[in-house]
């Protein structure tokens, strides 16, 4: 049995739960596509062992035994290094080269995963002194998954993940693309076969204790060579199910629902007689690599391309439109040329926080020693993803599926920003950003987090001109910078707010002002206190939050005022929104009709019942889907904030889990606690 190691950087949705052993090890054969064609890749294949290639930028990495050096008794073949080969079109690969010298070590070494910014390295190792595992008790060599830091000349500061073992062996890791997930393969005790496939989430830091993927994909045999390809397709290899030959290529799709579906054999041309294994396929699905010891090669394994101009049968790929960006002048309303387009996407990291990333642009270059380079785009600098042409059009391709903060920036004007939703926009119309002139008083600012000074970036900024009782709404940008233009002869009050902090606020004016024409300004905020979840023994807890009226029950409407939708109803650990039970933002939306600038932010709140995270992660899809709920009514989506609070702020300070000295939850309590909030913020 072989066991080499593969891995690529991808996307994926994880199912974190075991499946029904009746429908365990089923599966189906793709269709034979006779439009898919292989090549050997003679350039970088030799006599020895050439396997497990991995994307690494626009290079590819992968193993090989070619090399002179200590060879492996089990084996005959020098051990396994990494090289690269630089790729060209149509995959095409130019002559290979030493991949690094601190990865590259005495014994068996895999290729390696990849986090985004190409910064980390996860790959498999048996590297060890005289190649002989000390503390192994069968005098065998263990196989652990190792992490490495990209340096400035090479990988270093080495080491071992927690969830390795001196009993067992962890090897071939994959990343998810966020760099959240790995799923790997080992034959650690509890398993359905020899080798099992495992999903371990990284958290704070740190690597949780990995859980088996379940018995609809591994069998009584092996599966490894796990592929996560950024379509949510998961391809590995496996001799547990009948196929072509010792070991075959599948894949499967996660239903998103806790269950996967079902296995599929590739089959030809992809799986023969003989062992094919460590697939990899690119961004757009139309091509890749995998291994094979087929006939027909030059060595023990080859490394064989493949182009599939449809596509692999069963492969879903992302939805993907080009987005055309106008942008014009508010006072003029003519086209602004030259106008820097900047796009953030909106990510939900692992404890429920919103964040804006730059889209990645990163390229590899070769260096002055022959090793592969990464030239990663600051996200400090200030160059635009695209420029605005001489009707003030930009042009970029956005994913349907994702949501977006459109930055534009053009000297002589402000900043504007732009949340876009490309689902929303059916008919494909332009995305129109108005500038303003940069001919009034400029208000530029900074927002820190009090404790440690760190900007915050995409903090909300409410600028609130007191005569005309008028509130706007900006928000920071990554390096928790915020500018606007601010009318003569007025007091404002500039308030910050951004999830997890409280509030700030100071006040500026502009009457009577001469010669210097900005004015500055710098807001701290504290993070707010977390309320312990009760149950905990003698801790202390906040003071129970103020129930806000009912939406029905208002008296008037005017700015900061706060309201609970009563009559808004989810499906239980759902975000669904029950057809019955959406009176309340139906009334939201014929009030927010009735006043076209009017604002809102939605604060959705959970019951203490579940895990802190998982309430935390509900709650922003219960208010999202709230705010979706308004965009279908007919309101831009750039009225409305929408905020998720888990189950921080109860109205019910209660103890949630009967085990602390307070008084326990009724249903009723529950009930309180669980709530959405509508809060008026500009009319």
């Amino acid at each position: 049995m072989r066991f080499y190691l593969t891995l690529w950087l991808t996307g994926f949705v994880f199912i974190l739960q075991a499946q029904d052993p009746a429908s365990a090890n089923s599966y189906s054969v793709a269709q034979r596509d006779q439009k898919v064609s292989v090549y050997n890749e003679v350039t970088i294949n030799s006599d020895a062992s050439d396997f497990s290639p991995a994307f690494f930028g626009d290079t590819l990495v992968f193993l090989s035994s070619r090399h002179a050096g200590p060879r492996d008794p089990n084996t005959g073949e020098s051990f396994f290094d990494f090289y690269y080969a630089a790729m060209g079109p149509n995959h095409s690969l130019r002559s290979p080269k030493p991949f690094s010298i601190n990865l590259n070590s005495a014994a068996h070494e895999g290729p390696a995963a990849f986090n985004k910014a190409f910064g980390k390295a996860y790959f498999t190792r048996n590297s060890l002194p005289n190649g002989v595992d000390p503390s192994a008790a069968d005098g065998r060599v263990r196989m652990k998954i190792f992490e490495a830091t990209s340096g400035v000349l090479d990988w270093e500061q080495i080491k071992p993940l927690a969830f390795n073992s001196d009993a067992y062996n962890c090897m071939h890791p994959t990343l998810s693309e966020d760099g959240n997930f790995m799923i790997f393969s080992s034959n650690r005790s509890g398993g359905k076969g020899g080798y099992d496939l495992y999903v371990s989430r990284q958290i704070d830091g740190n690597w949780s204790p990995p859980m088996n993927l379940g018995g609809r994909i591994n069998t009584p045999g092996n599966e490894f060579f796990p592929f996560l390809h950024q379509s949510g397709t998961l391809f590995f290899a496996s001799d547990g199910y009948k196929g072509y030959g010792g070991i075959d290529l599948y894949m499967v799709k996660g239903s998103g629902e806790g269950s996967w579906a079902e296995v599929v054999n590739l089959g030809p041309p992809f799986n023969t007689e003989a062992d094919d294994l460590g697939l990899i396929l690119d961004q757009e699905g139309k091509g890749g690599y995998f291994s094979s010891n087929r006939e027909g090669g030059l060595g023990g394994d080859d490394i064989y391309s493949f182009e599939a101009p449809d596509g692999i049968q069963g492969v879903v790929f992302p939805d993907y439109k080009t987005t055309t960006i106008q942008v014009f002048s508010e006072q003029s309303n003519r086209s602004v040329a030259g106008a820097g387009i900047k796009i953030y996407e909106r990510v939900i990291d692992e404890n429920g926080k919103i964040e804006y990333y730059r889209l990645s642009r990163t390229s590899i270059k070769m260096g002055m020693d022959g090793k592969a380079e990464v030239e990663q785009r600051s996200e400090d600098l200030a160059e635009p993803d695209e420029k605005t042409n001489s009707e003030g059009k930009a042009y970029i391709m956005l994913d349907l599926a994702k949501e977006y903060m459109i930055k534009v920036e053009k000297r002589g004007f402000f900043p504007a920003e732009k949340y876009y939703m490309p689902s929303e926009n059916r008919f494909n119309q332009p995305v129109e950003v108005a500038l303003k002139r940069d001919d009034c008083i400029t208000l530029e600012g900074v927002v820190t987090d009090m404790e440690t000074g760190e900007p915050i970036p995409k903090a909300t900024i409410f600028i609130f001109n007191e005569e005309e009782e008028r509130r706007n709404t900006i928000s920071t940008d990554d390096r928790g910078v915020f500018k606007y233009c601010l009318p003569d002869g007025y007091r404002f009050t500039i308030e910050a707010r951004h999830v997890g902090y409280e509030s700030s606020s100071t006040q500026v004016q502009t009457i009577n002002r001469r010669g210097n024409r900005s004015l500055g300004a710098s807001l701290q905020l504290k993070p707010e206190p977390v309320t312990p979840r009760s149950g905990m023994g003698n801790v202390k807890t906040h003071g129970k939050e103020e129930g806000a009226p009912s939406l029905g029950n208002r008296e008037t409407v005017e700015v900061g005022s706060r309201f609970i939708l009563d009559n808004l109803q989810f499906e239980f650990a759902s975000a669904k929104i029950l057809q019955e039970a959406a009176s309340d933002l139906e009334h939201l939306s014929r009030l927010m009709k009735e006043n076209p600038t009017m604002k809102v932010e939605l604060r959705a709140f959970t019951d203490c019942r579940g895990g802190e995270e998982y309430n935390r992660r509900l709650s922003l899809k219960r208010a999202e889907a709230a705010r979706n709920f308004l965009v279908r009514q007919g309101i831009a989506v750039d009225r409305i904030l929408a905020f998720g609070y888990g189950e921080s702020n109860p109205i019910e300070n209660c103890d949630c889990d009967g085990l602390g000295d307070g008084a326990p939850c009724t249903d009723g309590m529950h009930a309180r606690n669980r709530r959405t909030e509508v809060t008026i913020i500009q009319k």
